[in-house]
C-alpha cells in the first residue's frame, strides 16, 4: 500500500491510492470479519477508508439463537401449544438478532497502517462519492 500526498492540500495529508490494498489482514483482529470496505472515489476527498465489521463469535451465536427460535415456533404450530409460547420464540429470535450486532460490529475508519481506525458506531456512515470494495484486493 503507498500513501499519496496532495500538493495543494495541507501539509502533511494524505490519503490511501484507490488501486492498493486498503486493509491489512495482520493488522485486523482474528475475531472480526471485515464485509466491504468503502474507499473515496476522487483522490482529492480527504475522508479515510471506511470498513463494515462484524464479530464472527457473536454472529455464530445469534444465528443459533434465531435458528432456535425459528425451531420452536414451528414446534409450537405443529403441536397446537399454547398460543404464549409462540411468543417465547419470538423473543428467542429477536435476542439472537440483538447479539449477533452488538459487541465490536460497526464501522470503522481504516488506519493509515492497514489496521481498524476509529470506531464510527453501528449505524451507516455517509457514503457519498465513495466506492465499495472487497475488503481484501
Amino acid at each position: 500500500m503507498f500513501l499519496l500526498t496532495f500538493a495543494g492540500g495541507p501539509e502533511g495529508v494524505s490519503s490511501l491510492h484507490t488501486g492498493s490494498s486498503v486493509l491489512d489482514k495482520s493488522k485486523v483482529p482474528s475475531g472480526l470479519v471485515v464485509h466491504r470496505v468503502w474507499v473515496p472515489e476522487h483522490d482529492s476527498d480527504l475522508r479515510r477508508p471506511i470498513a463494515d465489521v462484524s464479530d464472527r463469535r457473536r454472529r455464530i451465536v445469534g444465528a443459533v439463537l434465531i435458528a432456535l427460535g425459528v425451531i420452536l415456533a414451528i414446534a409450537v404450530l405443529v403441536t397446537r401449544a399454547a398460543f404464549w409460547l409462540a411468543f417465547v420464540s419470538l423473543l428467542i429470535a429477536w435476542a439472537g438478532v440483538a447479539y449477533a450486532g452488538g459487541g465490536r460490529t460497526g464501522f470503522y475508519e481504516v488506519a493509515d497502517d492497514g489496521g481498524l481506525g476509529v470506531y464510527l458506531g453501528r449505524l451507516k456512515p455517509d457514503l457519498n462519492s465513495m466506492h465499495a470494495t472487497g475488503p481484501w484486493k
